[in-house]
């Protein structure tokens, strides 16, 4: 009952294992300037090996392990990504969630997310609710906003299957302080549960519009299909076909197939002068996008 939310969740969540993506957390006071190039040093061997054609798996891992000895989360995310994917070495789950384990204790928060996703799908390691849980937490606790998205969109799909259907409200206080925090994918979770009622949560047509439509002015395809078919049927918003037609054929120009199916059949019923009216309004809001 998770694939659809997870598959959302991680093609937002997705790492990017690049030099530079982590901070290199924790030496502070303890290490003097010299000790701290350490694992600059190590990583940048690390990435010269894997720059040659073939790369050189093992001397690598060899810079890898040294950065990561001297502290460094970055090499130990590299670590656990060659584990994870069999890069050089045979492919090991368990070691691999070692390796972002130590990550995620130096400060990368965002493979505490990786490991509740794999202890949640047992991916790599055995399926294991409460080490998923516990990882997502560590993340919020951490103050990491991903991570609040991420944990709210399980209780979710934990109502939408019958368990525990009173936590969507944690849930949304999750996806509401995510919101704040700059997530926008909180808004997508935030509409749904006020349009669909998900679990033990009412439904509010008109929270839910509101939560829509920040996910449609941030281009969101999707939503922008849902704010348009609230147009189309005043739901949360006035009815306004030209509106509508304004964000279905902004959703269906991302290829988003319900915009699309929304737009066409929004057209048979403009009379001209209000469908050219709706097409402006769509390409003067794409122009004055950032």
């Amino acid at each position: 009952m998770y694939r659809n939310l997870i598959d959302l969740t991680r093609r937002t969540f997705r790492l990017l294992l690049v030099p530079g993506l982590i901070a290199a957390l924790g030496a502070g006071a303890l290490h003097s300037a010299a000790s701290a190039a350490e694992p600059d040093a190590a990583e940048t061997r690390a990435h010269a090996s894997l720059a040659l054609d073939p790369p050189d798996w093992d001397s690598a891992r060899e810079a890898f392990t040294e950065a990561a000895e001297a502290g460094s989360p970055t090499a130990m995310s590299y670590l656990g990504w060659m584990y994870e994917e069999g890069k050089g070495v045979p492919q090991d789950g368990a070691r691999a969630a070692e390796w972002y384990a130590r990550a995620a204790k130096a400060g990368a928060q965002e493979f505490a997310v990786k490991l509740g996703w794999m202890y949640l799908g047992g991916q790599g390691v055995d399926r294991d609710r409460v080490q998923a849980e516990a990882w997502f937490l560590s993340a919020i606790d951490a103050d990491y906003a991903p991570a609040r998205v991420a944990w709210a969109s399980v209780l979710i799909a934990d109502a939408q299957g019958g368990r525990a259907p009173d936590r969507v409200f944690e849930a949304r206080e999750l996806l509401d302080d995510a919101l704040q925090q700059g997530q926008v994918l909180a808004a997508y979770f935030l509409a749904r549960l006020y349009t669909e009622g998900i679990g033990d949560h009412p439904v509010d047509d008109d929270a839910a519009a509101r939560y829509t439509r920040i996910g449609a002015e941030q281009g969101h395809a999707r939503m922008q299909a849902w704010l348009a078919l609230m147009y189309t049927e005043g739901r949360g918003v006035e009815a306004n076909p030209v509106s509508a037609t304004k964000w279905a054929s902004l959703s269906a120009a991302d290829g988003d197939d319900l915009g699309n199916r929304i737009r066409l059949v929004l057209e048979e019923q403009l009379t001209p002068e209000a469908l050219r009216e709706a097409r402006q309004r769509a390409v003067d809001w794409a122009v004055a996008r950032p």
